[in-house]
């Protein structure tokens, strides 16, 4: 979660990655190149409105890598909040070109989930209209609750399996949460919740017609060929958007539009770093915004924001606010707002986010509550440095880093872009002449 994304917009609470088909899927092949365990969440206004009641969803929506909008009302409701996203992305539409890249570039794909049929039916789709594709493997364990599940089972036949992309069909929010249970055992580079996709592509359940799809009446076309499921469940989303995003709106457009220049300032004060926002806290400040409480956080700081003149916060600035908290809590370092006027205090709030955030009136008071000494961060002597590697952060030696790096990339194909290593010692290592030095300047 260190890395910087793209740019988002958060909707009740939620950041949804603001990226096109196209985009998500250079963003797939480089998690492949990277390695490790990547999460991707397709989410509708089921995923958020059941995040509001589970609180274990909801962390595990602001953990995946990208939150991409699969339903139509996201899309609308991003306009209303003023950040517009691009355009939906469907899992139902992704997991097709995720085959189409399978056989253009080789990637091993493996089906967990959904029945028999279903599975088989999808992987039998894939074969037939993309041919090449590598399927690695497919599965369909029993349908239990998720603590019943034999997860030793699943989990042996997809290590065996060393798949590139793991497509996971139990529903939402089963899916996610299987997902998130497992981030530390997963060695797979791409791993999606696809719900009902498969039964999609197996033909077991006919997909919308495409004008229903793109003017949001899909939901209508599925209720129709399942109704006692669906119903209820479109019922309940509904009065929930009603009831929650009004709610949000009203509190965006009570602070007014934006209307000026923004700055940011960082100050160090002891354990803690302020950084202080003045004007509109939103658009262009962001990546400014997310790389300083990345740097915070890196030199074993805590984070307070002064927000005592900021003027405006945008549905984006909130994104980064989660964000910043995804850090922070991730690293054990506390993260503080401090100075909001009541309206910014009503954008956070309806934002669903008060409850995640430390609040104060002044920063003087944040400073004096922090707990300096709540989890330092590790240090391993005064020559060591963290790096990430293949989604890891490894403590090594700073003598050992050009080593490190020049065996990395002789390993790994040319494009992949090794991220940006942050050292957390006095050991007086040039940071930006390693990147320079390292790091092929299309990678930086």
């Amino acid at each position: 979660m260190l890395k910087s994304k793209a740019p988002r917009v958060a909707i009740l609470g939620v950041a949804v990655d603001n990226l096109t088909m196209d985009e998500v899927l250079n963003a797939v092949e480089e998690k492949i190149a990277e390695g490790g365990f990547h999460q991707i969440a397709t989410a509708n206004a089921d995923f958020l409105i059941k995040s509001i009641h589970d609180e274990e969803l909801y962390e595990t929506l602001t953990r995946c890598d990208l939150v991409l909008a699969d339903g139509m009302p996201l899309v609308w409701a991003s306009r209303l909040l003023g950040t517009g996203l691009k355009e939906r992305v469907a899992g139902a539409d992704l997991v097709p070109q995720l085959a189409r890249l399978s056989a253009r570039r080789g990637y091993r794909i493996f089906l967990l989930g959904a029945d028999e049929e279903s599975s088989a039916g999808t992987a039998a789709w894939m074969e037939r209209n993309y041919p090449g594709v590598r399927i690695a493997g497919r599965y369909c364990p029993r349908h239990s609750p998720l603590e019943e599940m034999d997860h030793e089972e699943i989990l042996s036949r997809i290590e065996e399996a060393r798949p590139d992309i793991l497509l996971v069909a139990f529903g939402n929010p089963k899916q996610e949460k299987w997902l998130t249970m497992h981030r530390q055992r997963l060695e797979v580079p791409v791993c999606i919740g696809v719900g009902g996709s498969f039964d999609f592509l197996s033909g077991k359940t006919s997909r919308a017609p495409s004008w229903m799809q793109h003017s949001g009446m899909e939901w209508l076309h599925r209720t129709m060929q399942d109704p006692s499921r669906l119903a209820k469940r479109y019922l309940s989303n509904a009065v929930g958007l009603l009831r929650y995003l009004p709610v949000q709106l009203a509190a965006m457009a009570m602070q007014g539009k934006p209307r000026q220049g923004a700055r940011i300032t960082r100050e160090r004060m002891g354990a803690t770093t302020v950084l202080s926002i003045a004007g509109d806290f939103t658009g262009s400040l962001l990546p400014r915004f997310e790389s300083d409480v990345r740097s915070a956080v890196l030199s074993g700081s805590h984070v307070v924001l002064d927000m005592s003149q900021t003027a405006y916060i945008g549905a984006d600035a909130i994104a980064s606010l989660i964000y910043a908290m995804n850090v922070t809590r991730s690293w054990k370092r506390e993260l503080w707002l401090a100075g909001l006027d009541r309206f910014l205090a009503l954008v956070v709030g309806a934002s669903r986010l008060r409850l995640f955030f430390r609040m104060a009136p002044k920063v003087s008071e944040a400073l004096r509550r922090i707990q300096p000494e709540s989890m330092p961060v590790p240090r391993f002597g005064e020559d060591w440095a963290y790096c990430r590697i293949g989604g890891q952060m490894v403590p090594i030696h700073v003598h050992e880093v050009p080593d490190v790096y020049r065996q990395v990339r002789q390993m790994l194909r040319r494009e992949f872009a090794v991220e940006t290593i942050s050292v957390l010692s006095s050991s007086g290592l040039d940071r930006d002449k390693l990147i320079h030095d390292l790091i092929p300047a299309d990678a930086r």
